[in-house]
Formats: C-alpha cells, structure tokens, sequence
C-alpha cells in the first residue's frame, strides 16, 4: 500500500472512530395564541354638577380691585364680594338686628321708628336685616328708607318671603337715595376689624319659600362661607334668614308646630368655618334669646359676654306672636356687641301702640297698590297663610 492511501485509509478509520456529532432534535414551533384584546371599559359619568345659588340671590366670590366708597358716614374698600372698614370703635362693635318686618303697614313703621332710636341711642355702628322685609318692591323701599334716616349702614339679606325681583328692585330704589343700604345678596363679606360678617341670602327648604321666584342656597353657597370663614383672620359672624338646627326646645329653631326645623347643614359650615358668631330670625317663637353653641344645648344670658353667640332677633312685626318663653311679642330688635374677642346681646321689646300711636299708623299706611301683588307658592305648593294681627306658630319646614 502506498503511503498516500495509507494516509487516506488512517483519516477514514479516524471519523469512523470519532463518529459525527450529535444534533439536538429542532424545537417545536409554538402555536401563536390569539391576543385578548379587552373591550374599552365605559368611563365613569360625570360627577353632578353641584348646583350653584342664582347670581342675584348670593352672588359668587369674586374679588375685583378695591374702590374708595362711603357707606353713609362711614368709609370703606369694596372689592368684588367684599366690603372692608379699616376704622376701629373706641369701645365695642355694635350691630343693631333686625328680623321679620314682613310689611310697611302704618303700625310696622311706628315700629321701625322705634328701633332706629333704639339703635341710635345705644349707638349702634351698622344695622343687620335678616330677611323678610316686605313683599313688594315698594314695601322693601319703604322700610329701609326708615332704618337709613339713622345715617347707619344697614345690612340686608333676603328671606324666606320675598321674590328675588321685588327684593333686588326693592334694595335698588332705596339705595339710590341712600348710599348706606348695602345688599348682602351681592356683598358677601363685610369686614370690621373686631369680626367679618358673612351672608348666607335665602332659605334652605323649597317647601317654604313662599315666592315662585324666591331664593333657596346650596351646599355650595354653604361653601363660600366656609371659605371666607377660613380665610379671616378675625372672628366671624354668619348672618343668615334661617337658623341652625336645634336638639331641644330650647333651641333657636325651636317652632311650636314643628319642633327643631333648622338646617344641620349650617352647623357643618359653623363648624368647618370656626364661626364664632351668628344672627338668624325667622323661627319667630325662639326670638330674643342666644346660645354658645348653634344646637341651642346651652343659653346666654341677656348682657353676658361669651366667645361663642348664636342670637335669635325675633320678629319685629307688630302682629303678636307666642314666644317659646311664655311671653308675646309685638315687635323686638336686638343689639349685639363685640368687645375684645367676645359678643354679648341685649334685647329691645315694644309695648302695645297708645291711642297716639296708632293714630300716627294710619297716616303712614302705604299708598292703596295699584295692582294686585301676591306671593306665589313653587309649584305644587301651597303657602302657608300669614296670620292676620293674631298669635300663631311659625309654619316649620316639612
């Protein structure tokens, strides 16, 4: 054998030998599984719209540049919803308050009279009306021109009774000829260095507001005052038609028809807002006294100081009403005072109109109305009748 087939036939034997390397079997192709696409999930709905008091019922708070103005003999900033007075009192801040009126008969202005010297005499800084002034326009002229003649900003708010018209009219022509009548409707927030007042215009059961065209507020309006409330550095003082709600018959909600009627919802905002301080009046019965807390669960005395007062005006109509106490009005308006921190109230309680009195009521009887003005119920409802110059319970929210 040659050696090159020897070589050959070594080479040959070596493969055989050493064998051919192994293949690994190929994978097995995996079937594609088919992608679950997801239906899109439906988007949740839109939150409801929290609604929203109408603008010429309370006003939004929104802030403007401030402006020189005077408000009778007093000046002050007004800034969108926000009046400011940067004068301090000597002594104490006194604010006269003022509840129901409900009419300009000849005997509520012999009243309102009164309380004017009232105020004046215990020299009284502004005026607050809490809400049911009158019915018609011409009525609500009437009445404010009478508290104006004290030359004092007067404060007022709607009620449960107007029409938001008649009101907005009514305030209108009084201020035209006195730059002392203030609307709190549109003024949300007055600001006094010893305390801010706040507004709460309107009523809150539809039930109640004896006008198609009235003014109810909101959890939203409730939220202004919580935000302004907030946003004082000083104590603050809600002023509002309705009252909180009361746990007694002690309370300033307290209706002799239907127990504790006031709204709870006020007394979430008294205590979001650490509100210190507040006027109300329309459950008439519980007029003329206070408490340190808004349930009503303890009582201040007449002329005691208290960090804390929640003060029920009472009526200042002279048709008589049943209090809650035992005792009958035949009109009253309060003054509440502000001194280092803490408030305290005094009441002022009319007597029974003399022979002269009443004989001066006639002169100041409105003028016959031309046409026929009534207040109407929201629909479906039915207005609780006003009692005619005898006593009756306030009507309380179903």
């Amino acid at each position: 054998m040659t050696p090159r087939r020897l070589v050959v036939a070594l080479s040959l034997s070596s493969l055989t030998l050493l064998g051919c390397p192994d293949k690994k079997p190929a994978e097995p192709v995996k079937p594609v599984e088919p992608k679950v696409v997801e239906a899109p999930k439906p988007k949740p709905p839109p939150a409801a719209e929290e609604p929203q008091a109408l603008k010429e019922c309370a006003a939004a708070l929104e802030v403007a540049p401030a402006i020189d103005v005077k408000v009778g003999e007093r000046a002050g900033k007004l800034g969108g919803y926000k009046l400011t007075f940067a004068d301090k009192d000597a002594d104490a801040l006194n604010l006269g308050v003022l509840g129901p009126v409900n009419e300009d008969l000849g005997e509520n202005m012999v009243a309102l009279k009164k309380y004017a010297k009232f105020f004046t005499d215990e020299k009284a800084d502004a005026i607050i009306v809490t809400g049911d002034v009158g019915e018609k326009a011409s009525s609500i002229t009437r009445v404010l021109n009478a508290l104006s003649e004290t030359k004092l900003p007067v404060f007022v708010l709607i009620g449960n009774r107007e029409c938001r018209a008649e009101f907005t009219d009514g305030v209108a022509a009084s201020k035209k000829d006195h730059s002392n009548v203030v609307n709190l409707n549109e003024v949300r927030a007055i600001e006094f260095p010893e305390v801010t007042l706040v507004s709460l215009p309107g009523y809150h059961a539809p039930d109640y507001i004896q006008c198609a065209t009235g003014c109810r507020y909101f959890k939203s309006t409730l939220d202004d005052v919580v935000r302004v409330a907030k946003d004082s550095k000083i104590p603050v003082m809600l002023v509002s038609h309705g009252p909180p709600r009361g746990a007694s018959n002690q309370a300033l909600d307290f209706a002799s028809a239907g127990g504790n009627v006031g709204d709870e919802n006020i007394n979430k905002a008294i205590g979001e807002g650490a509100i210190a301080f507040g006027v109300f009046s329309n459950i008439k019965e519980a007029g003329g006294r206070a408490a340190s807390d808004p349930a009503g669960a303890t009582l201040v005395k007449e002329g005691t100081p208290s960090k804390t007062l929640f003060y029920a005006a009472g009526p200042a109509d002279t048709f008589g009403w049943e209090l809650n106490d035992g005792t009958k009005s035949v009109g009253m308006a309060g003054l509440v005072s502000i001194k280092d921190g803490q408030a305290s109230f005094k009441n002022f309680r009319l007597k029974a109109l003399t022979p002269a009195e009443k004989a001066e009521a006639k002169k100041l009887e409105p003028p016959p109305a031309t046409e026929k003005t009534e207040i109407e119920p929201p629909p479906g409802k039915v207005a609780p009748a006003e009692p005619a110059k005898a006593a009756a319970p306030t009507e309380p929210p179903k």
